[in-house]
């Protein structure tokens, strides 16, 4: 197996998975040194104010053609009834939007370029600053943790899989956190974490919920095993939160400012959930 992402948080460092081969040190420095960007230059950001730049970079649809249609998982899926959580200690796969896009395969080459820009300080930066904060907190709970970045291995297999990222708009009063389950979800068992989900995180940060998530939301390509070779084992359990938007003021102040609440809200999400209680309690069916 190979190691999917690293991350410092604080004196600890999380290890997704293990590296066979050469590049392990190389990897450390790159995330440690992201991590120390994130926390060095993300508070310098509150109180400045310029408009979102959005940045995504197209590829020509004869390029996507050839995957639309491939089916990467030939089946058969199993139902919610077969359900059977892994084996091991309660594993967490938190991933951190947009981080590490520009590594995309082609199947997702449309990643490349791609997540909201506010004022120099780009969505995965934020997006993984709150990651290591949350992951933090559930390592002190004894959750085993990975820190997964835009694209996730193959089948990867957790109890429980939460993508992380920040809304941006053009719009600056456009505010609020989205959560969503993916549109199908072969486990039966997303959108009961997804609305416990929408109540820790709301009670945590104080920010309004939306009503409404997006398309893209629901049917989010590391949902998607059918169509992506990266994409989860259809058995994981997963969500998608959108914790508030880089673009607005009110919504910044928090998801940059205080981070430490918006982690606050996703792991009392985890904790209450019955398959994913903190280690040391036997609350999972």
């Amino acid at each position: 197996m190979k190691m999917i992402g690293l991350a410092a948080v604080g004196a600890l460092a999380l290890i997704a998975l293990t590296r066979v081969g050469s590049g392990g040190e190389a990897a450390m420095e790159h995330t440690v040194d992201a991590g120390m960007r994130a926390a060095a230059v993300l508070p310098l950001a509150l109180g400045q104010d310029t408009p979102v730049v959005q940045q995504t970079q197209q590829v020509p649809p004869q390029q996507r053609r050839r995957w639309r249609y491939r089916n990467r998982y030939p089946g058969p899926i199993p139902t919610p009834e077969e359900w059977q959580p892994p084996d091991g200690p309660v594993r967490i796969g938190l991933q951190v939007g947009h981080w590490r896009a520009a590594e995309a395969p082609r199947e997702l080459s449309r990643l490349r370029g791609n997540g909201g820009n506010w004022n120099g300080i780009a969505e995965w930066e934020v997006n993984l600053e709150i990651v290591r904060r949350t992951a933090a907190m559930l390592e002190d709970l004894g959750y085993t943790v990975d820190i997964l970045p835009a694209v996730v291995p193959p089948g990867y297999r957790a109890h429980l899989f939460i993508a992380i990222h920040a809304d941006a708009s053009n719009d600056r009063s456009a505010r609020g956190y989205r959560v969503a389950a993916p549109s199908r979800d072969a486990t039966g068992r997303a959108s009961g974490f997804v609305n416990l989900l929408r109540r820790t995180y709301g009670a945590a940060t104080g920010l309004r919920r939306l009503p409404d998530t997006t398309r893209r939301m629901r049917n989010y390509y590391a949902f998607n095993f059918r169509r992506y070779e990266h994409a989860l084992h259809p058995m994981t359990i997963a969500a998608i939160i959108e914790t508030g938007f880089l673009t607005n003021a009110a919504d910044r102040e928090l998801i940059i400012g205080q981070p430490e609440r918006v982690a606050r809200g996703i792991v009392d999400a985890i904790t209450e959930f019955p398959i994913t209680p903190a280690p040391g309690r036997s609350d999972t069916p």
